[in-house]
């Protein structure tokens, strides 16, 4: 709609739209996106009446709309978005903070005292008991070798020896570590 908003516009948007329009219209109408028409809504630039429905949230009136484009057009700077909030690049998630090293070969010895009740071949099944790590992140990592381990017999078999070198050398990397990957830290930083 360029220039300033005339009568015959306005009474357009009256005339073809019903009284209170959906978001899905207000996107149309002043060709935005999705995104950006549910942040206009949710900070009060463009009143509205939010149902809390996941699916037809806003409930907007034709006019408030009219109002919105007509201040658009007499003052655009006073309603400017931030920058960058609605591209469509990939945000980019801060580097995570590296996890504090430990000496390897002490935990490995703690890890040695603790798993001398399994047998020195491992199911992925015993693995889980172990560490409490679902069996698809198991088998996962011994897909990628980052866990040794086999497959034999219709399953994978992890040398005793190799998930202890795993649990000491490489697996305090983790992100997201299970409960009982957590308490075996913990034992080992405050023994």
């Amino acid at each position: 709609m360029g220039g300033t908003m005339m009568a015959s516009e306005c009474s357009y948007l009256l005339a073809e739209y019903p009284e209170k329009i959906s978001q899905d219209r207000l996107c149309r109408i002043c060709r935005i996106s999705k995104r950006k028409a549910t942040w206009l809504s949710e900070n009060g630039y463009i009143p509205c009446e939010d149902t809390g429905k996941k699916t037809l949230r806003f409930k907007i009136q034709i006019t408030d709309v009219i109002a919105y484009l007509t201040r658009l057009e007499e003052s655009h700077e006073t309603l400017l978005t931030p920058p960058g909030i609605f591209s469509s690049e990939i945000k980019r998630k801060p580097k995570r903070q590296t996890a504090k090293a430990i000496n390897s070969e002490r935990f490995m010895a703690t890890l040695k005292n603790k798993r001398h009740t399994f047998s020195d071949a491992l199911t992925v099944n015993d693995v889980t008991k172990l560490t409490e790590y679902c069996q698809s992140t198991v088998s996962e990592r011994i897909k990628t070798k980052k866990i040794a381990g086999v497959w034999c017999c219709n399953k994978y078999l992890v040398p005793r020896e190799c998930l202890i070198e795993y649990m000491a050398a490489r697996a305090h990397r983790i992100h997201q570590k299970s409960k009982k990957h957590m308490g075996l830290l913990e034992q080992y930083r405050n023994p």
